[in-house]
């Protein structure tokens, strides 16, 4: 059996790879690494749907994580599947701990709660609060108090870089203290710096030579216990983005039909029928049955304006895309359009970085469009060399074949890589 780390770079693209290559961390890992580009996504291309199913080998229709934030309009959905309760399948964290392998697992999403040896998940709170001992700690393993209050000071709420250096920073007091033999982290430095600035902005650049430091750091720290020769290491990314200009708010078309109903200020009290933003992508959920006839007809002007390029019901989007939810039908915006939650206002606004689902740069959007995401994976008996044809959901199983784990016939939607 190999050791195993893995390191997920939010947004990373198979594009990244020949800058990343220059680098001294990236380098050390795709100088004998298994390379594969464009990695097949799932839909939508939010960042939780996309770790659930590097975890679990399944798509979403089957791990239940089909957005990454909850339903509830009431609160602008501010609640994310941050909880690992929320699974309907098992992980590769769940395999390893039936195998008495030790596990961490730092800032990786949908891991709150879980029964991972050393782990601090990802989660906030929501009035930016610096010091988040009251939800981080009750949600992490009891093992990472100590760790925790060692490096909190690096924190500043979900902030990056901070948020990304205190994680990696505990991650590197794990591998001297413990040395688990399964290590997953997640950055997203990358993917906050691509909202904010832009797909190709010369920030990314700055970006990926932090992710390289702190890639650099992981070895090094391996390399001092004498583990980095016996250490299978992977980097990944989950998925791609799209340009946007443009943000439409199908919302308030409801909104002056009366079927989302608000306060003074705008916040949605009632709903008939609502329409929550994935980014590029939205899912539009039907609580009462008349309203749907005036919901299809405001998509159909909608789409014939050239704002929306399809339109799938729910059937379809099981059937061709392996994602299922409460959700009646979801659409996708035409290109450099995304979708917003407000229900009040105008139909189409600019961009804002103050929410990640229409800013500058986003995602969520069809498996098929923009960039797509890489896997660089690095170890003994690992096959060098660059690669086409892989899927999100041959991750997990190529991650069970390195740690020498079976799984039963069926448990998992993906096939090992080599």
């Amino acid at each position: 059996m190999s050791r195993l780390v893995v390191m997920c770079v939010d947004a990373l693209f198979t594009t990244d790879l020949e800058d990343a290559a220059r680098m001294e961390g990236f380098a050390a890992i795709m100088d004998h690494a298994g390379i594969y580009k464009n990695i097949e996504c799932v839909y939508p291309t939010l960042t939780y749907p996309c770790h659930a199913t590097i975890m679990s080998g399944c798509w979403p229709e089957r791990h239940g994580i089909c957005h990454n934030e909850k339903l509830d309009p009431g609160t602008n959905n501010r609640e994310w599947y941050w909880n690992y309760k929320d699974l309907t399948v098992k992980t590769i964290f769940d395999y390893a701990k039936e195998n008495n392998l030790t596990t961490a697992a730092f800032e990786w999403p949908v891991t709150a709660g879980a029964e991972i040896d050393y782990m601090i998940p990802e989660m906030w709170t929501y009035d930016h609060t610096p010091d988040m001992r009251e939800v981080l700690l009750p949600n992490s393993s009891p093992a990472m108090k100590e760790i925790y209050e060692k490096n909190c000071h690096i924190m500043n709420w979900k902030e990056n870089p901070r948020f990304d250096s205190f994680q990696v920073q505990c991650a590197v007091d794990i591998i001297h203290r413990y040395k688990p033999d399964v290590l997953f982290m997640h950055q997203s430095h990358l993917d906050h710096t691509r909202h904010v600035y832009g797909l190709h902005a010369p920030e990314v650049q700055e970006a990926l030579r932090l992710h390289d430091g702190w890639i650099r750091q992981v070895i090094e720290a391996l390399k001092e216990e004498e583990l980095f020769e016996d250490t299978t290491f992977i980097i990944l990314g989950d998925h791609g983005h799209l340009q946007v200009d443009y943000n439409i708010c199908p919302n308030v078309l409801l909104a002056r039909e009366g079927i989302v109903r608000t306060d003074g200020a705008g916040n949605i009290r009632e709903w008939d029928a609502y329409i929550q933003s994935c980014g590029i992508s939205a899912q539009v959920y039907i609580k009462k049955q008349e309203a749907e006839g005036i919901v299809l007809r405001l998509l159909g002007d909608l789409k014939d304006l050239g704002y929306v390029r399809d339109i799938f019901t729910k059937e379809e989007v099981k059937e061709k895309f392996h994602l299922d939810g409460e959700f009646s039908y979801m659409i996708e915006a035409a290109p450099n359009y995304a979708f917003g939650n407000a229900a009040c206002g105008d139909l189409l606004a600019g961009t804002d970085t103050t929410d990640y689902k229409y800013s500058v740069a986003t995602h969520g959007h069809l498996p098929a469009r923009g960039d797509k995401p890489c896997f660089i994976v690095r170890g003994a008996g690992v096959p060098e060399g660059v690669f086409e044809g892989a899927r999100l959901v041959d991750e997990a199983p190529t991650m069970m074949k390195i740690l020498g784990l079976s799984y039963g016939e069926g448990e998992m939607d993906g096939a090992p890589l080599f």
